[in-house]
C-alpha cells in the first residue's frame, strides 16, 4: 500500500489546524497539522508536539483544542516513518548525521518544515532571518528525537543547524528515560523480556514476520499491552477510533520499515551518541519538564528524576511528576486532563 502524505480521515481534535506536507533537506516528506501562519503572532513560541511509536500526531487529539484555545502556535507532525510522513533517503550530512533515520536527521527534518511554514514570507510577515522559538513536547520516540535536540556542552551548542535560526525555549518529555538508561535496564532480563520490542525491532527479520502477522494487529496488540489498567484511561485512549487508526497506517509497509529504521538507530547511532555525550559530559540546559508513569518508574529502578538529573545541567531546571493511578505509557491519551495541565503549567513556568 503507498503511503499517503495526507490523513483520509478528518482528525477529530484538529478542526482549527491546517494540514501540510513538506519535502526535508533529508529526503524525507512530513506530513503535520499546524495553527495558520496567518494565526502566528510575530514572535510567539512555537510548540512543536511529537508522537512515539507506534502512533501518529493523532495521540494529540486531547492537548490540540486546549492549547489552540489558549492561543498557542501549534505545530503537529507525524515523525518521518510514521503515519502520513516518509523516510528519509539520503543522511542530512550538513548537522553531522550518520544515518537516515537518527535523532539528529528525524529533528533536523521536522525543524526544517517549522521553519518552511513560518519562516519564508508568510502572511503573518515573518522573514527567514527572523529567529524562531520553539518549545518541544515529546512522548516517547519524540520524546527521544527532543533530548537529542537540546542536548549539548560548555563547548558545543545543541545540534541545530543554525541556518534553521531557531532557539529552544525548552522541553517536556513523556514517559521515557534516555537511550543510554534504556539499554543498561536490558541488563536485567524480566525488564528486557518487557522491552522485547527494542531488540525485534532492529532485526533483520521484524519487516517480514510482522507483515505475515498483520501490521493491524500487531499494532493493536502492542497497545493493548502497554496501556495501563486504569479502566477511564483505557477508554480514553480508545475513544475517537485512536487504535483503529494507528492500525491502519501500520499496515502501510513504510510505516513497518519506519519503525524498524527508528529502532534500528537507536540501537546503533542514538546510542552512540549518548555515549558520546556522557564521555563529552554534555547536558540538556534548557528548562526540562519530565512525566511519566508508574510502570516506568518499576522498570528503572524506582527513581526516574535521579535518571534525569545526570542528564541536567544548571539551565534545565529540571521538574519530574509521576501520573499515578494505574495510568499507562500512552500519558497524552490515557491521562489527557493532568497531561494537559502539566503542559500548560510548563509554559507558564517559561513565561509563554
Amino acid at each position: 500500500m503507498a503511503q499517503q502524505s495526507q490523513p483520509p480521515e478528518e482528525l477529530k481534535g484538529f478542526e482549527n489546524l491546517s494540514p501540510g506536507t513538506y519535502n526535508t533537506p533529508g529526503g524525507s516528506i512530513v506530513s503535520y497539522s499546524h495553527t495558520p501562519a496567518s494565526q502566528h503572532k510575530p514572535g510567539a513560541p512555537i510548540l512543536v508536539l511529537l508522537h512515539g511509536w507506534p502512533q501518529t500526531r493523532y495521540i494529540w487529539r486531547y492537548a490540540v483544542p486546549v492549547l489552540s484555545q489558549l492561543g498557542y502556535t501549534l505545530f503537529v507532525p507525524d515523525l518521518p516513518g510514521y503515519g502520513y510522513s516518509t523516510m528519509s533517503t539520503v543522511s542530512a550530512l550538513d548537522v553531522g548525521s550518520k544515518s537516515e533515520h537518527d535523532r539528529v536527521t528525524v529533528g533536523f527534518g521536522v525543524l526544517s518544515a517549522v521553519r518552511a511554514v513560518y519562516g519564508n514570507g508568510s502572511p503573518s510577515s515573518i522573514q527567514d532571518e527572523d529567529e524562531l522559538k520553539v518549545v518541544l513536547i515529546g512522548h516517547d520516540r519524540g520524546g527521544r528525537v527532543s533530548q537529542r535536540l537540546v542536548t549539548s556542552s560548555s563547548n558545543s551548542s545543541p545540534p541545530i543547524p543554525k541556518s534553521l535560526n531557531i532557539r529552544i525555549l525548552g522541553a517536556m518529555l513523556l514517559d521515557i528515560v534516555p537511550y543510554a538508561a534504556q539499554w543498561d535496564a536490558h541488563a536485567n532480563p524480566r525488564t528486557s523480556t518487557r522491552y522485547w520490542h527494542w531488540t525485534f525491532l532492529p532485526s533483520a527479520f521484524s519487516v517480514p514476520m510482522v507483515q505475515a502477522y498483520g501490521g493491524g494487529r500487531f499494532c493493536r496488540e502492542i497497545v493493548a499491552a502497554v496501556a495501563g489498567s486504569n479502566e477511564a484511561g483505557r477508554e480514553s485512549l480508545y475513544a475517537g477510533g485512536a487504535v483503529e487508526h494507528y492500525a491502519r497506517c501500520y499496515e502501510q509497509d513504510e510505516v513497518i520499515r519506519g519503525a524498524m529504521a527508528d529502532y534500528s538507530a537507536g540501537a546503533a547511532e542514538d546510542w552512540d551518541a549518548q555515549q558520546e555525550d556522557i564521555k563529552e559530559e554534555r547536558k540538556i540546559d534548557v528548562p526540562l519538564v519530565v512525566l511519566y508513569c508508574e510502570g516506568l518508574g518499576k522498570m528503572h529502578g524506582g527513581d526516574v528524576e535521579a535518571i534525569w538529573k545526570r542528564w541536567a545541567g544548571p539551565g534545565a531546571k529540571l521538574s519530574v511528576h509521576a501520573v499515578q493511578g494505574g495510568v499507562g505509557h500512552y500519558l497524552p491519551e490515557e491521562a489527557p486532563e493532568e497531561t494537559n495541565k502539566h503542559i500548560v503549567e510548563f509554559l507558564k513556568g517559561l513565561g509563554l
